[in-house]
């Protein structure tokens, strides 16, 4: 019976060792490397967490931090591995940011010193979009969807509600934004971008919604990873036209009533 039950206990931690997951991109920090490492960047993200984290949170946070190597080379995205056992590893790094053991992860976003924090807030799910959401509201950096454009989709509130002389303004705008970008990535979603914009001044809403589908057809198809990563991200681009409500039929009808 004993041999059984450690044979069982001896399987369960194997498992959790199993369903520790790595966190791309992630910096490992500990009380050795903190200090130095978190200054030497203008934002860091860190999560403070058992020694070895599985789960959605820090599947969550893994995401995040792929995300954000993909758009800024200011975050510094790290962990910090805690244990309770053994050499106590890191546990009196947890403590001096006061990281309450019973509610791990603590996630802290420092802006360049290490007296300047922000911890992520308590009654937030861990959510990749949260975590965005954390980072984009404490700091100028902009993490949005795969191959969303921040100075874009900022300029493109609305468009479809616009009407067409306003468009094509705003298209002309754009073009000139998009000969700013530096990185060739940028340069090409910043073409799916003006693509669409020009598609809804000729046909309208009606775009965004047949587009979707059409969309979303070929990435349920038989495509290789790379174009259904492609697929996506011009999904995602075009999340940035939709609005909740469409007023610019109402007003041409309006209009054509007028006359």
């Amino acid at each position: 019976m004993m041999k059984l039950l450690l044979t069982m206990l001896l399987a369960a931690f194997q498992a959790r060792l199993g369903w520790a997951i790595s966190c791309g991109g992630c910096v490992d920090l500990d009380e050795i490397n903190f200090d130095k490492t978190i200054v030497r960047f203008p934002y860091a993200l860190v999560k403070f967490d058992i020694a070895f984290p599985y789960g959605d949170k820090h599947e969550a946070f893994g995401e995040l931090s792929k995300a954000a190597h993909k758009v800024t080379d200011e975050l510094l995205v790290a962990t910090v591995g805690i244990k309770d056992y053994g050499e106590l590893e890191n546990k009196g790094l947890g403590e001096r940011f006061k990281v309450d053991e019973k509610q791990f992860p603590g996630i802290f976003l420092f802006k360049g010193n290490l007296n300047d924090y922000l911890q992520f807030p308590a009654h937030l799910d861990v959510t990749l979009d949260n975590l965005k959401s954390f980072v984009s509201s404490n700091t100028p950096l902009y993490i949005g969807r795969d191959g969303c454009l921040k100075q874009f989709n900022d300029a493109l509130k609305n468009y479809a509600n616009k009407d067409s002389k306003e468009q094509l303004e705003l298209i002309e705008k754009m073009l000139a934004e998009q000969q700013k970008l530096k990185k060739p990535q940028e340069q090409t979603n910043a073409k799916v971008y003006i693509v669409y914009m020009r598609k809804i001044n000729e046909h309208g809403y009606v775009f965004v919604e047949e587009e979707t589908k059409r969309l979303l057809r070929l990435k349920a198809g038989k495509v290789t990873t790379a174009k259904k990563e492609e697929l996506q991200l011009k999904l995602n681009i075009l999340e940035a036209f939709r609005v909740s409500k469409l007023t610019k039929g109402d007003a041409e009808k309006k209009e054509k009533a007028e006359l």
